[in-house]
């Protein structure tokens, strides 16, 4: 036999929330001497504590108005709280208003005696009460009134409660969104400063206040008023002047509107809003239990007036009513209206809007007798209280959410920079391409380094409009700490940036040139991971056409290559000259001594080049009277700089050809210190010259200890590496100063090395013996427009109109740029000859002395290679067969 708790059961639970509510029936329990409303007792006892439930006998009591203010007036059955329903129970501001309106009618002013006035009817004298709603007096009195009943409405401790309920409703909605505002507003790229910040927080609390402030008023709901058909609130009537309306209406209407609008509150409640609100946590219906024993009283009239607005509006209230009634009251009664036949055409269109809402009979009949239903049975509340705890799952979520993210999102910026795509913050550095998604952001490096990226950025965004670009990264160190005055990082740094920049905004045919910038960090230890951030963004952009850059020999570089050359990404190094550097590591060929990667080109000179030149230059000029001529090699011993310690092993062995001895070889460390040290050491070995292979912070320290050391009575003749020529730039003065010492040293490039040949210089290096760009490292600043330039040609002639060059495409044209198509640059002329290892034929390099010329603190003491393809080889016994790199490395050389 079925259980007819079931059947309640199943009309209570509600179906998951992603299916529509269903109606719910009338059920009238028809039966005898009070048993009808003992069995719809019975039915309801299972659920009446674990859902909103009120229970209502025959009379008691004597108005709807009464009858409705027992269900849901501020003391209301229906809203009390439920106990282990985890949610708040309803709210019912549409009735409780009516109600607090229709009171009104009852509560005659205290000063309202006037012993001229007409005669009431209660035999008093005094105005009309209510009075009439066009009366001035009138609506002033109740505007004062809806005040007074605002304030005593939610003040105190309820009204604490109450706007904390509100805005608590309102966070979930408005914090999430203040969230979307802050990432609208700063995007996948840099949150510039706290604008994007301070508009979330703003949306969030001008929503939450807003739509608080709203429902406490009543705002949200009272606009319900006017949209209804009982006592309709008309279009821009105040609600004091309604409320006043609704106090002067008759009983019948205020009746109507008090059923209509209970039907409406419950249906706010368990409504499914876009906003999270409570009705999506709400698992089972409400019930109501009322006995009816005679037409006419208040329960009767409650159920008829129910049906009849339910049938007139199409509002189905989301509650139960179990109704026990008499046999005589347990048949429908359907009004009939008739009308004159001119009215015939509003009764159809009545007719029709009644088939369009399609409103089911709600009555359904059962009779009470029979033997009485079971009082034991017990709801299945898992699923609805599920439901609840998954809307309050829902509710954290998008309170504690936003701020998780908030917080992550925070870390996350922090960690990419300021949400940069293609960096990240390592050991307080931004490491990366910064200006890949647009123009970098204003705080990662110090003043000049930001000043010309910006420059670089503007020109950026010039290539960009333009519609056809490619793109060239430069790779280097610009994030570079505790610099000093010698230091020629960030010399170099600065003079890379310069030159890249007139580079590019001089190109103006199509392609234009992009250039995105990538820092390594101090020392280029980060060279791996920038790298990796390059082979990244250069695999979702076909603009990145290759990389140029590597401005030094160190362990950062080394490992950059290697990833870049797993990525098959084109590399044109600058002043990186370490013999084997673009060397692959593959364990499987050699025994892991590596091999030449075809996709990196030298662009200066190697080490071995420069040491040859050096060592010939020291035994056939400086000491060209010496018998047995002597030398020392101070290096810088610091682990991981691939440059200095190469260039130590190639001095040596050039010297060696040379027929020099090699007295020592001196060690320091940029870390540890030891030049002073060094330099004693140095002396004591009293050699004929010093070659100086260290690099260039300690290089001034090192000529002052010489100066002030016992090295012998002869001039102390010094030999440089390329790394000090920002320190002879700067402080020529002083080095010139020192009477003992003798200071030369090997440079790449020069605009000096121009001013003193016949050959025609390039646009740029015309510009620079006019005086452009005079404190700039020109080894740097040369050698890098070069390298810039080479990439940017190879992309042009690779170009076709509508499709982007492929990197195979670039590493095909830098591979020809070899002999006949060898090409002019303002470092010298750059001929890839090497098949393999793609060095430079011929590269220009320097021996330079450090004197006062009056044009500079350098001139040029011998030159090798050529500047200019047009130009006559130098007839200098120093540069024949000047080697362009160590025998063993000259493979593939025709």
């Amino acid at each position: 036999m079925a259980d007819p708790h079931g059947a309640i059961e199943e009309l209570v639970r509600r179906p998951w929330f992603w299916r529509a509510d269903q109606p719910l029936p009338i059920v009238f329990v028809a039966g005898r001497d009070g048993v009808a409303f003992e069995v719809a007792g019975r039915l309801a006892a299972p659920f009446q504590d674990v859902l909103p439930h009120a229970s209502v006998e025959s009379g008691e009591y004597g108005t709807i108005r009464e009858l409705v203010s027992g269900l849901a007036g501020e003391q209301g059955q229906l809203g009390k709280p439920v106990a282990g329903s985890f949610l708040p129970p309803p709210r019912f501001p549409l009735v409780q208003f009516v109600l607090w309106a229709r009171r009104q009618r009852d509560e005659r002013p205290s000063d309202d005696d006037d012993s001229g006035g007409a005669r009431d009817a209660g035999g008093g004298t005094g105005r009309r009460w209510p009075p009439d709603p066009h009366s001035r007096r009138g609506q002033d009195e109740f505007k004062e009134r809806v005040k007074g009943w605002r304030r005593g409405r939610y003040g105190g401790d309820r009204g604490r409660r109450t706007s904390a309920d509100f805005i608590g409703r309102a966070a979930t909605t408005w914090v999430p969104l203040g969230t979307l505002a802050v990432w609208l507003a700063g995007g996948t790229s840099d949150l510039v400063g706290l604008i994007p910040w301070a508009l979330g927080i703003l949306v969030a609390l001008a929503g939450t206040a807003l739509q608080a402030v709203l429902s406490i008023r009543g705002s949200f709901f009272n606009g319900w008023f006017r949209r209804q058909p009982y006592l309709t609130r008309r279009r821009f009537e105040r609600l004091p002047r309604y409320a006043l309306r609704l106090a002067n209406a008759t009983d019948d209407e205020i009746d109507h509107l008090l059923v209509h609008a209970l039907c409406q509150d419950l249906r706010q409640a368990y409504q499914k809003w876009i906003i999270p609100w409570p009705s999506w946590g709400r698992g089972l219906y409400g019930m109501v239990v009322l006995e009816a024993r005679s037409s006419g009283e208040a329960t009767e009239r409650f159920l008829r007036i129910l049906e009849e607005t339910t049938e007139e509006t199409g509002l189905l209230a989301p509650i139960l009513v179990l109704a026990a009634v008499p046999d005589e009251l347990k048949d429908e009664r359907r009004r009939t209206v008739s009308a004159d036949l001119a009215r015939l055409p509003a009764l159809v269109d009545g007719w029709r809007r009644t088939v369009r809402r399609r409103v089911p009979r709600l009555r359904l009949v059962v009779e009470a007798g029979g033997p009485l239903p079971d009082a034991d049975h017990r709801p299945r509340l898992l699923g609805s209280r599920l439901r609840a705890i998954g809307y309050w799952s829902v509710v954290a979520l998008l309170l504690v959410g936003p701020a998780a993210w908030a917080v992550e999102n925070q870390r996350d910026q922090q960690a990419h920079c300021g949400g940069l795509a293609w960096a990240e913050r390592i050991d307080g550095e931004c490491v990366g391409v910064v200006n890949a998604e647009g123009a970098a952001p204003g705080d990662l490096f110090d003043g000049e380094v930001t000043k010309l990226i910006a420059k670089i950025d503007k020109n950026n965004a010039s290539a960009g409009d333009s519609g056809s670009y490619v793109s060239v990264v430069l790779f280097g160190e610009y994030s570079i700490r505790d610099t000093g005055s010698e230091d020629s990082r960030r010399a170099g740094a600065l003079a890379e940036l310069t030159a890249v920049e007139e580079y590019q905004r001089t190109v103006s045919s199509t392609p234009r040139l992009q250039v995105l910038i990538a820092n390594s960090g101090d020392n280029l230890r980060q060279g791996r991971r920038g790298a990796e951030l390059i082979k990244d963004m250069a695999a979702r952009d076909p603009h990145v056409v290759g990389v140029v850059g590597f401005p030094r020999s160190v362990a950062g570089v080394e490992q950059a290559i290697q990833v870049l050359h797993e990525a098959k990404i084109p590399m044109v190094g600058t002043t990186g000259t370490a013999d084997r550097l673009g060397y692959i590591r593959d364990g499987s060929i050699n025994g892991d001594t590596g091999y030449p990667s075809p996709y990196y080109f030298h662009l200066g000179p190697t080490n071995f080049r420069e040491a040859t030149l050096a060592a010939r230059f020291a035994r056939r000029t400086l000491l060209s009277g010496v018998t047995s001529p002597s030398a020392v090699v101070v290096q810088d011993g610091s682990p991981g700089d691939q440059y200095t310690n190469n260039l130590a092993e190639d001095l040596v062995t050039a010297l060696g050809t040379e027929k020099v001895g090699v007295r020592a070889r001196i060690y320091y460390s940029v870390d540890g210190g030891g030049i002073s040290k060094a330099a004693l050491d140095a002396c004591r070995r009293r050699p004929d010259v010093y070659l100086y292979a260290g690099r260039a912070p300690e290089f001034l320290d090192f000529l002052r200890a010489l100066e002030g050391k016992a090295c012998g009575t002869d001039t102390v003749r010094v030999i440089a590496s390329d790394d000090v020529i920002k320190v002879v730039a700067d402080h020529g003065d002083q080095i010139t100063s020192l009477r003992r010492v003798e200071v030369y040293h090997a440079t790449l490039a020069g605009r000096e090395l121009w001013r003193q040949s016949g050959a025609t210089p390039t646009a740029f290096v015309y510009g620079l013996l006019k005086g452009g760009h005079p404190k700039a490292s020109d080894d740097n600043l040369i050698i890098t427009y070069d390298a810039v330039s080479v990439v940017y040609q190879a992309a042009n002639r690779a170009y076709r109109a509508g499709g982007l060059p492929s990197k195979g495409d670039i590493l095909y044209e830098l591979v020809l740029t070899s002999r006949v198509a060898a090409w002019n640059g303002s470092s010298g002329v750059i001929d890839f000859v090497d098949t393999e290892r793609h060095d430079p034929a011929n590269k220009v390099v320097a021996i330079m002395k450090v004197t006062d010329s009056g044009q500079g603190h350098s001139v040029p003491m011998v030159r090798c290679g050529l500047l200019d393809m047009d130009e006559r080889p130098v007839a200098n016994p120093l540069c024949a067969n000047l080697p362009d790199a160590p025998p063993s490395e000259q493979t593939g050389r025709p």
